[in-house]
């Protein structure tokens, strides 16, 4: 479990509490949660819950102060302030009279749905007009690199924190994008390594049945619905549980990866040297399709 990293804060001073909190029940920072509520003490400024509660927090940047927080509120401690998070703490806030003054506000950029365009721009518009639209809606690029040669296709993939866009050239098309998608770590000890750009949601679904280790084999969509929503967390059993249907092992690939008729899941787990050391780290990638090789390139 995710919180498991934050364990070695117990000892701090900074996370004991001399009075109680009314704090709201949840099961994740990035999905909604239902509250329930007892009236107790009203904590006060001498009291390190005050100052947890109370102090000012940033939307969707990892840090320890937002674990310090998770903790106190009996939620997954991920370190990433989201929309579950802010829900709880809100709750939290007013139950106890306290100002709101440190509370992020939620993002008004664009609508980030995996599978669906992002800031207007679909699969295939040019790049020259993808990046400003992109940039302006989501902010300047956090990572990009050259063009590259991969599955014997030039690309150049361009990051707004965890978002990536690739695009791709050849000598008689000009730069387009091809895929767009999320791709993320999450550390054990650290947290997210890199920042969402906004709220990362997924649209309700239909799960496809397939065989990862059986490429030939029939793929087909079946009936079964996935929900819609906030659904990102950094261990894959919440993952499970949150999108109803497991992830499947790749034997060629060591990865898992789960499909449904809009996107593409795929996460991979470094367990550290050795294995199960403070080094963990969960691998996430949530796109639309998957980069595949015929012929793959040397």
């Amino acid at each position: 479990m995710a919180f498991l990293a934050y364990q070695y804060l117990k000892n701090d001073d900074s996370s004991d509490t001399t009075s109680s909190v009314t704090v709201p029940e949840s099961t994740s920072t990035m999905t909604s949660s239902s509250v329930t509520q007892t009236p107790v003490a009203t904590p006060t400024p001498s009291d390190p819950t005050y100052v947890i509660l109370t102090r000012e927090y940033q939307w969707l940047v990892p840090s320890i102060e937002v674990m310090e927080l998770q903790e106190l509120l009996g939620i997954a401690a991920d370190g990433l302030y989201g929309p579950g998070t802010r829900e709880v703490h809100v709750a939290a806030l007013e139950e106890n009279g306290l100002s709101l003054s440190g509370v992020p506000d939620e993002p008004s950029g664009c609508s980030i749905v995996i599978g669906e365009d992002i800031c207007g721009i679909q699969i295939g518009n040019l790049m020259e007009i993808a990046i400003p639209a992109i940039t302006e809606g989501l902010g300047s690029p956090t990572q990009e690199a050259g063009w590259y040669t991969e599955c014997e296709t030039q690309y150049r993939t361009i990051y707004w924190g965890a978002l990536f866009v690739d695009f791709t050239r050849s000598e008689l098309v000009e730069p387009k994008v091809v895929r767009w998608g999320i791709r993320n770590s999450f550390h054990v000890i650290n947290g997210w390594e890199k920042t969402f750009p906004s709220i990362v949601r997924f649209p309700e679904s239909l799960l496809v049945d397939w065989n990862p280790n059986e490429p030939s084999a029939p793929i087909s969509i079946t009936d079964i619905p996935t929900p819609g929503g906030p659904l990102i967390v950094p261990e894959p059993d919440l993952f499970e549980e949150a999108i109803g249907a497991p992830l499947l092992y790749n034997f060629s690939t060591d990865q898992f990866s789960l499909r449904t008729a809009d996107y593409v899941v795929v996460f991979s787990e470094y367990s550290g040297n050795p294995p199960g050391s403070e080094e963990t780290e969960f691998r996430w990638e949530f796109t639309d399709t998957l980069r595949l090789c015929d012929s793959p390139a040397d």
